[in-house]
């Protein structure tokens, strides 16, 4: 391999590395909403709405320790610096929260979509909320 790609390659793997680490944090979060959410719903027959509220929950539970400790490397700091921090990856999950359960309400109940189904673009849209939120206002440095 040529000397000048793999220092291309090098470049942007630096250049986009917290995003590249919320990727992959993104599907774990993902296995870890879907999974909670189906057995949830499926399995223990809690409504929809309900089942992914405690799915988004187990996933944002996740999302926190990763995103902190590993995407954004955000260590330390004081017990105030945390407890900010946490409130507002909090309210930015909130917000992607109340977003992503009015549009699945409207996928399955107007537009008929299967509510195992419709919960796959909700991650999507979950996903972009949430790494916006996290690299401009929560974890901004």
């Amino acid at each position: 391999m040529d000397n000048g790609l793999i220092s291309m390659v090098k470049d942007l793997l630096v250049k986009y590395k917290s995003f590249i680490r919320y990727a992959i944090v993104g599907v774990i979060n993902t296995l870890v909403t879907i999974g909670v959410n189906t057995a949830c719903n499926n399995l223990i027959g809690l409504s929809l709405q309900v089942s992914w509220v405690i799915g988004t929950a187990a996933g944002i539970t996740n999302s926190y320790i990763m995103n902190t400790l590993w995407t954004f490397e955000s260590k330390g700091g004081s017990k105030q610096k945390n407890a900010i921090q946490m409130i507002k990856f909090v309210i930015v999950n909130l917000i992607s929260l109340g977003a992503t359960t009015l549009a699945l309400t409207y996928l399955v109940e107007n537009r008929g979509i299967d509510k195992n189904i419709a919960q796959f673009p909700m991650i999507l849209i979950s996903q972009l909320i949430n790494y916006t939120g996290y690299k401009f206002w929560v974890y901004k440095k």
